[in-house]
């Protein structure tokens, strides 16, 4: 393996770290579900403020 390739695996690892580790995750999800509108979010909500 040359130092090259070593460099470039450990540049990649390290992006992949950061994007995993940083990434917004809630606001993903909250993206995603105003975007997409999926019928399981809907029925979680109903669920969670159905009253007993």
């Amino acid at each position: 393996m040359q130092s090259s390739d070593r460099w470039l695996i450990a540049i990649a690892l390290v992006l992949i770290d950061l994007f995993i580790f940083v990434a917004p995750l809630t606001g993903l999800c909250a993206a995603y579900v105003l975007i997409a509108r999926p019928a399981w979010f809907k029925s979680w909500v109903e669920e969670l403020y159905d009253s007993p």
